[in-house]
């Protein structure tokens, strides 16, 4: 640990001030779009179900094209596949949104344009991991991952939702969607006016052969192997569902005041943003993985006190708890891949790690809206606490070879 650093280490950096200037402002647009989108859903068909099919309809090409977005984004530029799926999500945001305002946009064009996005999102995510360390050194992975922490945080997760209700409420929800679109306009611009970064490695293999290598080198590799299966099953059972079962622990249990509810969910991404901050003080950790481990599970253990609490305040400080260390290891995380996945694999490591995190997720949230129904909301939220902590601390234990990346050190 050392003393608490500048944030202008990165930012001084020209490279990385425009892909984070560029990035907060695209999330700063997926807050906006977050409460948008369900309004405008409904506004236009009146039905829960279109609702979810949209948005399946986004999440599902997404995943099945992850690892295809990676393997490519180890073949091309990774700043050229970002810029080209950030302007061709503001092109379809924007025709969306103009459909709308002049009244004419209908389900299906609302689920053709999710399916397209799903599409660059798959692209974008593996490439925006595997753009960074070819922006900033290092020892600036940590501090430059945690600013990144921290706008997604406070752009996507407060700013950009708290602005798209007053959006939606005052010009209009269809509005949203060209603001969106705006915002990643910005991005697209930021991303253009940097420089050209060095290209991965032309592969003479088929995408196939690449996709494969990026499995087999996960399998192969104990930390990424058993950190993506453990994490991945903590999304699926604590982590996505609590989208579900924190609404249904402060209302139908602590019997809470919706305005209750929104201080549960804003405590947990204002502990994310407290957990980022603190992130930057860290320079050098020896034990990394058994810091970020440490930190995914005490955050995964939060749900047994938290399924406990008696009072909706003391449910949200143990959100907050929960939402520091989660950002917190996510942090180290994302810093580890960085900096020992080989320059040309990460992004399809990168991609393995999205398509597990994602694919599994929609499974947790079906169960666990089953489950809560039939043993109860405390339950649910209580056992998978228990299980992924009492299975994590035991691989942590007995597989050695999950350290062995920092034992080498």
């Amino acid at each position: 640990m050392a003393s608490f650093p500048s944030p202008s280490g990165p930012l001084s950096n020209r490279q990385f001030a425009l892909l984070w200037g560029g990035q907060s402002v695209s999330r700063f647009g997926d807050g906006v779009i977050s409460v948008a989108l369900p309004l405008l859903v409904l506004m236009v068909t009146r039905s829960a179900t279109d609702l979810g099919v949209v948005v399946a309809a986004r999440l599902v090409p997404t995943v099945l094209f992850l690892l295809l977005g990676g393997a490519l984004s180890d073949r091309v530029s990774r700043r050229l596949a970002m810029l080209v799926s950030d302007a061709s999500r503001a092109l379809i945001s924007a025709a969306l949104g103009v459909l709308a305002v002049a009244g004419r946009l209908n389900f299906t064009e609302m689920l053709l344009g999710a399916v397209i996005f799903g599409l660059f999102d798959a692209l974008f995510y593996p490439a925006s991991t595997a753009l960074l360390p070819e922006v900033v050194g290092v020892e600036q992975l940590t501090a430059s991952n945690s600013l990144i922490g921290i706008s997604s945080t406070l752009a996507g997760g407060l700013l950009g939702p708290l602005a798209g209700g007053v959006i939606s409420s005052s010009i209009g929800v269809s509005w949203s969607l060209i603001i969106d679109g705006g915002t990643f306009v910005v991005s697209a611009l930021c991303l253009a006016a940097m420089r050209g970064g060095a290209r991965p490695v032309s592969a003479e293999a088929t995408m196939i052969n690449d996709i494969r290598d990026g499995l087999s080198y996960c399998r192969r590799t104990p930390w990424l192997f058993w950190s993506i299966a453990v994490a991945g099953v903590a999304n699926a059972l604590i982590f996505t569902p609590s989208t579900i079962m924190l609404p249904l622990l402060f209302k139908h249990v602590l019997h809470s005041p919706n305005w209750m509810v929104g201080v549960g969910f804003a405590s947990v991404g204002l502990g994310g943003m407290l957990g980022a901050v603190a992130m930057m003080s860290v320079v050098r950790v020896k034990a990394r993985v058994r810091s970020m481990w440490l930190a995914w599970t005490v955050a995964s253990m939060m749900s047994i006190p938290l399924g406990l609490a008696n009072s909706a305040w003391l449910a949200s400080g143990i959100a907050f708890v929960s939402g520091a260390l989660l950002m917190m290891g996510t942090i180290w995380w994302n810093s580890l891949m960085q900096s020992e996945v080989p320059a040309e694999m990460l992004g399809r490591v990168s991609s393995v790690d999205w398509t597990f995190s994602l694919g599994l997720s929609p499974v947790g949230v079906a169960l666990a809206g089953v489950v809560s129904g039939t043993v109860g909301v405390r339950t649910t939220i209580v056992v998978p606490g228990i299980v992924v902590g009492v299975v994590a601390m035991a691989i942590l234990a007995s597989v050695q070879s999950i350290t062995d990346i920092d034992r080498r050190r």
